[in-house]
């Protein structure tokens, strides 16, 4: 039944069941739509797998082509720096290890011809200090032989000048050597100290004497071997 306002204006009625539904169906109060789903189905739920999983639009770039995540890119970076500082260290400490190996190779190399450099010039130094008249020529002849054929030539010219005198006064005389040490060497040369006891005896002086002296050599390596090339007293 119709109705009509105090000015004679039909009023629509508020209360029927087919706006009442109608409303009800597409509203709730405060002007909200209310879901429009099958009566009776929930809608599914997103797993945290789903969520964390990136859209399949997110893996490709504006030109189609796959682009990795940026977590991805950020990964192979860090392990790609942490391996080059790895061999970059490996590779610094093998240098240092073999520069460090060369320096001991090199020192001890020095230190053994220093020391074949000492055992010669002990050897040298005590034929040099050893004479007997009747065979000048004898311990003269094994310096000579070990000797660079600069000082081999000096000897020889020494034992033709000082021969005559040693065999007019029958002069004879025996080394010992006390101790001697390296001044200083390299691979193919050597200064020795070389510290001798020397016992003389001649027709001037019947009784034997002992003198003390210093003599200092110098060698040079050729061919492996060490060879006298200068001799004086200290």
């Amino acid at each position: 039944m119709p109705v009509f306002s105090s000015e004679g204006l039909p009023v629509r009625a508020s209360g029927g069941d087919e706006s009442g539904a109608g409303d009800r169906g597409g509203r709730e109060p405060g002007g909200r739509e209310l879901g429009g789903g099958v009566p009776g189905e929930r809608e599914p739920e997103l797993s945290e797998a789903d969520l964390d999983e990136p859209a399949d639009d997110d893996l490709y770039g504006d030109d189609g082509y796959p682009v990795r995540p940026l977590w991805a890119r950020t990964s192979t970076l860090v392990v790609t720096v942490v391996f080059l500082f790895v061999v970059s260290g490996a590779i610094t400490a093998w240098l240092r290890i073999s520069d460090l190996q060369q320096r001991v190779d090199t020192l001890e190399a020095q230190a053994l011809a220093a020391e074949d450099a000492r055992q010669a010039a002990i050897m040298l130094a005590q034929d040099l200090a050893t004479y007997d008249y009747r065979d000048l020529g004898g311990n003269f002849r094994h310096v000579a032989a070990n000797a660079t054929p600069r000082f081999a030539g000096q000897l020889r010219a020494l034992t033709e000048e000082l021969g005559p005198e040693l065999q007019q006064t029958r002069a004879v005389a025996k080394a010992t050597v006390r101790s001697a040490g390296v001044v200083r060497a390299d691979s193919s040369k050597a200064v020795v100290a070389v510290f001798v006891d020397q016992t003389v005896t001649n027709t001037r002086n019947p009784e034997s004497r002992t003198e003390q002296s210093r003599m200092e050599l110098t060698l040079v390596r050729q061919s492996g071997v060490w060879r006298l090339d200068q001799a004086g007293e200290l």
